[in-house]
This record gives structure tokens, C-alpha cells and sequence, in this order.
């Protein structure tokens, strides 16, 4: 009878059993914890992980799809925030912060209606409660630190994915939309859009007035007739420079002077500009001029 090796014991059915038991249960509350975190993971819920490598502890974070969007709310040209719905502020970017004067720390965490006046609150509160319905905007002006205010549009958007449902605020500065046009800003403008053509008919006149007095067939009279004709386009177009310069320079304040003209000399010389065209068209002109008392020279 061959002996049996005492050190090699053949497992009993009963500890066969327990030890496939246990590594069941093992394994089956592994398999939970990886449920588990495959599950947070899709949901939002982490942010990080911690692993251990032979170099020590390292952590590993997630960047989801919303990274791109939270950077371009930081950097839009208008203020945003995030708040509940009975206006406490849950996020700001900077441009907000730069509006009401004041750091992003003071004003996460504070209530938008500290920076309303009391006259405003109603109309806040109606935007806020009408947000998560289909959205809501008003003009109303929010106070600066130091007293001042900003006139501003709230545009305000729902957001039911928060809990509790929240409002997103886009905040727009009507500052500089709001600065009505003076009178001197108008001319200026127009002034500018005269300027560009002027200059353009200068360079024809010079280019004209030297083709015609250089020419070596054009008749003394006839040149004698051009060059006129360019002097008085000259003069006049040296006295709409001065009407632009001064248009453009609308902090010099301009004396208004009343000058006496010799009216029968100007309708002398608007004749003298136009006959020769009226003569073209067979037409005539007719001038009665009376005498003017002590015209200027």
C-alpha cells in the first residue's frame, strides 16, 4: 500500500466550498466598486484620481467638454453669473466683476440684489421668476462700488440641470451705447467722409492746371479762361478744408462773427461760373442788381 504524503492534504469538500464562497463575494463587491466608479464617472461626479505608482502618488484629473465653454465665459466681452433663483450668486466672471467694481471673491456668495437700487428689485425678481418659463431681459442700472451706476441689459436663461433649477444672467454694459451723439461728434463724422473726395478733386485740379498751362497748343486765351476757372475751384476748395478743419476739431469754440459781403459782386461771379454751361443749353440770364450801400472791398 503506497503511504500517502502527510504534507500534501487534500482539501475538504466543506473548505472547498467556504473558500469559493468567499472569493465570490470578493470579487462580487469588486465588481460593485468598479459599477460604482464607471457610474460616477459618467455622471459628472468625478473630478480627479489618486494612483500609485513606483513613483509615489500621482493624481490624474478629468477635463470634460465643459472646460472649453467655462474659458470662454471667463473671457466673453460681457458679464455672466450663475444664480439661484431667489438671487444669490453662484458664479461670476471677471467681466461682471469689472462692471460692478468689485473682486470676484466679494461677489460670489453675495445676493444680486445688493447691487440693485429698491426701485429695481420688482423688476429683477419678475426676470428671475420668469427665467426658467422662456427666458427674460431688462434694462435697469447696477450700482458700482463708490456709488456710481452702470446701465446694463440682464438677459436671463434657465438652467434646470442645476439642483435646485438655477438662472444664467448675461449682464451687457449699455455705456457707450447709451452716450448720445453731440452736435460736434455729427460734423466731425460727416467732415471725415468729405475730407477723402476733397482730396481727391485737389489732386484733379493741380493735374488739370498743369496740363493746360504746359500745353503747347492751347490758345493764351484759353488758357488765360482755364486758369481762372482753377482758381476759383481752388479758393473754393481751400475754404471747405478750413469748414472740415474746423468740423474736426470740435473743442476749439469758434467766435461767430457777423461779416458784410458785397452780394452783387457774389452774383456776378456765380453768373461768370455758370454762363458758359447755360450758353451750351441756349439759355440766358437775366440780372437786375440793385446798388449795395458801401460794399466792402
Amino acid at each position: 500500500m503506497k503511504e500517502r504524503n502527510p504534507k500534501k492534504k487534500r482539501p475538504s469538500a466543506d473548505g472547498s466550498v467556504s473558500d469559493l464562497q468567499r472569493q465570490y463575494e470578493e470579487m462580487e463587491a469588486q465588481l460593485d466598486e468598479a459599477e460604482e466608479t464607471l457610474r460616477a464617472i459618467r455622471e459628472g461626479e468625478v473630478d480627479a484620481f489618486a494612483v500609485s505608482t513606483a513613483a509615489g502618488h500621482r493624481i490624474y484629473t478629468l477635463e470634460g467638454s465643459d472646460r472649453a465653454y467655462r474659458l470662454l465665459i471667463e473671457d466673453i466681452a460681457e458679464g455672466a453669473l450663475t444664480l439661484t433663483g431667489d438671487g444669490l450668486i453662484l458664479f461670476c466672471n471677471r467681466r461682471f466683476a469689472e462692471i460692478v467694481g468689485k473682486p470676484i471673491e466679494k461677489v460670489i456668495g453675495s445676493s444680486i440684489f445688493t447691487l440693485i437700487s429698491p426701485a429695481d428689485k420688482q423688476t429683477v425678481r419678475t426676470l428671475l421668476g420668469n427665467a426658467p418659463v422662456s427666458g427674460a431681459r431688462a434694462e435697469i442700472p447696477l450700482k458700482r462700488e463708490g456709488g456710481m451706476s452702470v446701465p446694463v441689459l440682464l438677459s436671463a436663461t434657465p438652467l434646470p440641470e442645476t439642483d435646485p433649477p438655477g438662472v444664467c444672467l448675461v449682464v451687457t454694459d449699455l455705456t457707450g451705447s447709451r452716450k448720445l451723439a453731440s452736435p460736434d461728434h455729427v460734423a466731425a463724422g460727416i467732415a471725415r467722409e468729405i475730407r477723402n473726395p476733397l482730396s481727391k478733386v485737389n489732386r484733379f485740379l493741380s493735374a488739370f492746371d498743369e496740363i493746360c498751362q504746359g500745353s503747347k497748343t492751347l490758345e493764351p486765351k484759353k488758357k488765360e479762361t482755364a486758369n481762372e476757372f482753377y482758381l476759383k475751384a481752388k479758393s473754393a476748395s481751400e475754404k471747405i478744408e478750413e469748414v472740415i478743419r474746423r468740423a474736426m476739431s470740435p473743442t476749439t469754440a469758434d467766435t461767430l462773427k457777423m461779416t458784410p459781403i458785397a452780394i452783387n459782386r457774389c452774383n456776378e461771379a456765380a453768373i461768370r461760373l455758370t454762363a458758359p454751361d447755360l450758353a451750351k443749353k441756349g439759355m440766358k440770364i437775366r440780372k437786375k442788381l440793385r446798388p449795395t450801400r458801401g460794399p466792402p472791398d
